[in-house]
């Protein structure tokens, strides 16, 4: 006869609470860490007679719980996407996932660059009512390498903004040759193309010269929102900013990126080449500048994306060789100049925008700037909840409409 024995009552309250402490500690892992310049040299975002002076670290502190409340301060993982890796996978896997939450549609706008180039601006807004608001406040947001308007976690953030209390207009500048925009020009975007964002601003601007306006960019379009700020300096237009995983250091990035590894060679190369090749092959009728002397076989024969950098963007950019690429495209090097109330949110565990590349020292020093970290949201991730929701939605949204009130 088979003897079974069962654990004891003292075993099963031991590990009772050994399962208690330990998804204390996990949840505590999970708390958000900011970091800032601090209250006594924090920016000054607004002076009032109702509130007197507001400085960033106040905003931070009263109006953005998300970020700062003890008790609601944490990014605690969806239980079955608790890496960076899962995290990423699966955000990647349902960047076209249309839901109750990013049911939008947009309405089209084409703006043509100086060069002959055309970039997409999508507009979104919740209403007629609020279409008819002569000077509402205006959300730019802009994607990553390869990505437009039509990604999930940008559309769950049109919706959100556009449905609250403040009742943003949104307008997603779609990069030369996404989204289905026409391309006009054989010059391509790239990691540190400030230009056409630059010319983008201008124009809604003139369109809306009494709105606030914020901008949002994740991933490449974090970079080059964070460099774009920090090249206008005081000049800046922009109300304040949201850099979502952005990578600052490019060359920390496409080592990342262009690594290969289970991620890279089956989920994130396959989906950014894809779109890229599709986008050189819609532009092959355009005439191409003879001075730039690209290898045409090289580009058609690309299979990762540090080949089309090395082909593409070095070439037509001017750039001696990768590594001035990397260096002048970064982001991080024009931290320092921004200053304007900029709130940066990053993860821990992001393999495809490491933490090493971000500028942690920048960030005690200008006080016009916050880091948010999370130890486990992955690139573009931060799924939290069941099912998944997008943490980052929430502190962007108390963040950016602190700032415009």
């Amino acid at each position: 006869m088979l003897d079974i024995t069962y654990p004891s009552s003292l075993s099963l309250v031991a590990l009772g609470i050994l399962g208690y402490y330990s998804r204390k500690r996990y949840i505590e892992n999970c708390r958000v860490r900011v970091l800032s310049a601090g209250a006594k040299t924090s920016a000054i975002v607004r002076h009032t007679k109702a509130e007197g002076m507001v400085t960033l670290h106040d905003v931070l502190r009263k109006e953005c719980p998300s970020l700062v409340d003890p008790k609601l301060a944490y990014m605690i993982p969806t239980p079955y996407l608790g890496t960076g890796l899962l995290q990423t996978i699966y955000a990647t896997l349902r960047v076209r996932l249309r839901n109750k939450a990013s049911d939008v549609s947009y309405e089209r706008e084409l703006l043509v660059m100086q060069d002959g180039g055309t970039v997409s601006l999508d507009w979104y807004s919740a209403t007629e009512d609020q279409q008819s608001n002569e000077w509402p406040p205006i959300a730019m947001m802009m994607a990553g390498v390869g990505g437009s308007s039509q990604e999930h976690h940008l559309r769950v953030m049109a919706k959100t903004l556009a449905h609250s209390q403040a009742a943003f207009r949104i307008v997603v500048v779609n990069h030369r040759g996404t989204a289905r925009t026409p391309i006009t020009s054989a010059r391509p975007y790239d990691s540190g193309f400030t230009d056409d964002f630059r010319a983008a601003v201008k124009h809604v601007q003139a369109d809306y010269p009494y709105s606030k306006i914020v901008g949002i960019g994740f991933s490449m379009g974090a970079n080059i929102l964070t460099k774009y700020i920090g090249e206008e300096g005081p000049r800046c237009k922009l109300a304040c900013a949201v850099a979502v995983c952005c990578p600052f250091d490019i060359r920390v990035s496409s080592a990342a990126i262009n690594e290969s590894n289970l991620l890279n060679d089956y989920v994130i190369q396959p989906s950014v080449m894809g779109t890229l090749m599709r986008a050189i092959k819609r532009a092959s009728h355009l005439p191409v500048d003879p001075l730039w002397n690209l290898d045409v076989q090289r580009i058609k024969g690309a299979t990762r994306l540090g080949e089309l950098e090395e082909e593409l963007m070095v070439k037509i950019g001017g750039f001696r060789d990768l590594d001035e690429y990397y260096e002048k495209s970064s982001s991080f090097n024009h931290v320092e100049n921004i200053a304007i109330p900029f709130l940066a949110i990053n993860s821990l565990d992001d393999r495809i925008t490491p933490p090493q590349g971000i500028p942690l020292d920048k960030f005690v020093t200008n006080p016009s700037i916050a880091l948010a970290l999370v130890p486990h949201g992955g690139h573009l991730g931060f799924l939290t909840g069941v099912p998944p929701r997008i943490w980052f939605v929430k502190p962007i949204q108390e963040f950016v409409s602190a700032i415009i009130k």
